[in-house]
């Protein structure tokens, strides 16, 4: 634990245990017990480093010093030899209060006449102030242990909080003084008094005056308006020149940093964040006509420190995020900084591809958001940590999200175990509730649009023992496990979703045939000029995302015109018809398989049943007819185009797409898949040259069109014809004809033929919806901040 400063005046007069004392009794028992470094808190930690020197590093480095050392005394090792013997030079201000502590009469005899004096006048008329003395020989009595200093906080006082330096990151799980510590970091200001920020927290005054005291003294915090002139004149000389002492490294583990969804190796963690020849923290801003008023808060989480944080963007950044994550804000006052350092960074510089490249990519997007959010007509700017306003209560999160913004924005997308900000005052622009950020969502808009790839939401304990039958002609894979990034991964390895199962629920969902999905990310609300980006194919920019009937379905349940974010479209290989007789009300359907049970399927479905449960629909040639005078977007023509189930089981709302025989015969005919598969032909090849000399195969194919029976035989020659996709056999249900049709149209290719029109369906399905501002695309960040701030959002924002 923190040694209890508050208390000095009956530790260290009555029982002679100085702060230093202290810390080395702590450092003991640590390394006689053998235990990690990690185990100390965050500012236990910090001020150990700070009085004894002793840093992660160097706590190492004493541990094997003392294993090598044989000596033992009562059966338990010797370190105190170890450890130093007097306190380092400690940072003290001329403001801060000098106290004599407990002086023996042996004690005298090791001073000299000048720290007599001192000591002798400290007695007679108690405690001074410490610009009043002697710099050199206030140093020299602390680090004898003779005195101890006081940091004096009132209710009246403010302290701003600059960069960090010297913060020690081990475990935030202390006691309750350091749990308040981290809830008073992310709730102050330099606006806001000691005693009105006690009001604001429902908290006593006295601990919070004991609080922002502590942060003075590890230089955490600086006080504004510390001394008046009359002070400033009558300080002593020594103080005008005084050193600044040189800061320790700074240590950090990955005990505190949550990156299970980010792909940052723990090595990197342990690297220094300020070097020795680092600059010392920035000044704070003495002028008292700072900017006062409610301030716009653009709401982050832990991700976004890891990328600044381990990214090898620059040396200075680090510090800012290891600010950004440890006190849970930076305010204005200090993006001055914080944009220079981000000013040094270029996605030209990013090397390669991958998590590289996103590290940079959310520096530079980042920097241009803070840029467009400062031009909003308010005080300021803070950048605040979601995590850290979780660890205060509802209502005091409330209380002051109210007192000090008037405006929230959120980065998009936020970690799947991040909790959004459910607020209506202030207007927030980001998620509206937390289950926006969980995958129901997603099945939620699926179910509403009737758009979506076909998905498999399976609860924890599933075990998958076959490829289900949905997912039939696909090539790829996106899955979801709960509280996780998704990952697409082959079909043929969808075997290893069970071990994911095992521990949490996992969203399977259709994502390409050949190839991995193509998505395109759009912004919105929707503008005249709203942008896309796909460096790939530019056509994909030229769509009328507007007129997608995804988009006209989901607006009628969510706002997307009052808020802001972006919505994913995937081009999974097959068009989406959509779903005829849409009914937004869920159904359970009744069945007697077991293996159904916990299962969630997102299907387009047909609510016309006789009993109100739900009935797959198969979708064939037959069911549609091409219109040329009705847009083929138009949902209420689809509908018109559905006939009769064809009662068949458990069918995919794409399966007609790939299916060449009906389900209730697949046990007796030909494989149900028809698209190709290169490297399964391959292998094909390589176990048919295997065969010995004589062998006869015989392979059996047979198509919906005339059933028609092609035998193969395989002798000395092998001979093998390549398995053809239904395009290639012009199968009824496509056409070379409707292929080119869609290629037009920017689709994928596959399209539905009947004699003679053809309806195409929507070639871009939606994948996914998140409200806020994203950090990875250039066009979809430019435009959602040049709608806040020039295109009248944030107006309509207030009035929602």
């Amino acid at each position: 634990m923190l040694f209890p400063y508050h208390l000095a005046d009956m530790i260290v007069k009555g029982l002679r245990i100085t702060p230093f004392n202290y810390y080395v009794s702590v450092v003991e028992k640590l390394m006689q017990a053998e235990k990690s470094y990690d185990t100390l808190p965050n500012f236990t930690a910090a001020d150990c480093l700070r009085l004894l020197g002793i840093g992660r590093n160097e706590y190492i480095e004493l541990m094997n010093k003392s294993r090598s050392n044989r000596a033992r005394l009562f059966g338990k090792r010797n370190v105190r030899g170890l450890l130093p013997a007097v306190p380092c030079d400690v940072h003290i201000e001329p403001w801060w209060r000098v106290e004599v502590g407990m002086v023996l009469e042996d004690d005298i005899k090791m001073v000299n006449e000048e720290e007599r004096k001192i000591i002798d006048y400290l007695i007679d008329f108690g405690s001074q102030t410490a610009g009043d003395l002697n710099y050199y020989i206030v140093l020299g009595l602390y680090k004898k242990g003779l005195i101890y200093v006081d940091v004096p906080i009132t209710a009246v006082d403010r302290v701003q909080v600059p960069p960090l330096q010297g913060f020690v990151m081990n475990r935030i799980l202390g006691d309750y003084f350091e749990t308040l510590l981290y809830k008073i970091f992310v709730s102050i200001d330099e606006h806001t008094t000691v005693g009105e920020l006690a009001h604001v927290l429902d908290v006593e005054t006295e601990l919070v005056k004991q609080a922002v005291s502590l942060y003075c003294r590890l230089r955490f915090a600086n006080k504004l308006e510390a001394e008046t002139e009359q002070s400033r004149m009558r300080r002593h000389p020594t103080w005008n020149h005084q050193p600044s002492p040189i800061s320790k490294d700074m240590d950090i583990t990955p005990l505190t940093l949550n990156l299970k969804n980010s792909s940052i190796s723990s090595s990197d963690l342990t690297s220094d964040i300020n070097s020795p020849h680092s600059d010392i923290p920035d000044s704070p801003v003495t002028n008292s006509s700072l900017k006062a008023g409610k301030r716009v808060a653009f709401l982050f989480d832990s991700t976004l420190t890891a990328f600044l944080m381990m990214g090898n963007l620059s040396p200075g950044l680090k510090k800012h995020a290891v600010t950004m994550f440890e006190v849970g804000k930076l305010c204005d006052e200090s993006l001055d900084s914080f944009l220079n350092e981000l000013q040094k960074v270029s996605v030209l510089d990013a090397e390669g591809e991958g998590d590289a490249r996103r590290y940079f990519e959310h520096a530079v997007l980042l920097r241009s958001t803070v840029l467009s959010l400062r031009k909003l007509n308010s005080p300021g700017l803070d950048l605040v940590r979601l995590e850290s306003l979780h660890s205060l209560d509802e209502a005091t999160c409330q209380r002051l999200l109210q007192k000090k913004y008037k405006l929230l924005v959120s980065m998009a997308p936020l970690s799947k175990e991040v909790r959004p900000i459910s607020s209506l005052s202030p207007a927030h622009l980001g998620p509206a509730v937390p289950e926006v950020n969980s995958l129901w969502f997603k099945l939620f808009i699926y179910h509403m649009t009737g758009y979506g790839p076909p998905s498999l939401f399976l609860i924890k304990g599933t075990i998958l023992k076959q490829v289900p039958r949905m997912f039939l002609g696909f090539s790829r894979l996106l899955v979801t496990a709960w509280l996780h990034e998704p990952a697409v991964i082959p079909i043929e390895n969808i075997s290893h979703v069970n071990a994911a199962l095992q521990y949490s629920p996992v969203l399977i969902q259709a994502y390409g045939v050949h190839q991995s999905a193509q998505t395109s990310v759009v912004a919105f609300p929707f503008r005249p000029d709203t942008p896309t980006k796909n460096p790939k194919d530019e056509n994909i920019s030229k769509l009328p995302w507007k007129e997608h009937p995804a988009v006209h379905l989901l607006s009628k349940v969510l706002d997307l015109e009052h808020n802001c974010g972006y919505l994913t479209f995937a081009n999974i290989g097959v068009p989406d018809f959509g779903c005829p007789n849409l009914d937004p009300i869920v159904r359970l359907s009744k069945s007697n398989s077991t293996h159904s049970i916990g299962v969630a399927k997102i299907q387009k479905q047909n609510s016309n049943s006789s009993n109100g449960s739900i009935q797959p629909t198969s979708i064939s040639n037959e069911n549609f007819r091409f219109n040329p005078n009705k847009s083929p977007n138009n949902t209420e023509n689809n509908n018109s185009k559905i006939l009769e189930d064809k009662e068949m089981k458990l069918q995919s709302p794409v399966e007609s797409h790939f299916a060449l025989t009906p389900a209730s015969s697949s046990a007796t005919s030909s494989p149900a898949n028809g698209f190709i598969s290169h490297d399964c032909t391959d292998i094909l090849n390589e176990e048919l040259d295997q065969l010995e000399e004589g062998t006869t195969l015989t392979i059996e194919k047979t198509t919906n069109e005339n059933g028609k029976s092609v035998e193969f035989t395989i002798e000395n020659t092998v001979l093998v014809e390549s398995l053809l996709s239904p395009t290639d056999e012009n199968i009824n249900m496509f056409s070379l004809e409707g292929k080119e049709a869609l290629e037009e149209c920017g689709g994928s290719g596959d399209t539905v033929k009947s004699e003679p029109e053809i309806y195409r369906g929507e070639s871009w399905t939606l994948l996914d919806c998140h409200f806020g501002i994203p950090l990875f695309d250039v066009d979809a960040n430019t435009k959602i901040c040049d709608t806040i701030v020039y295109g009248g959002l944030t107006d309509q924002s207030k009035q929602v």
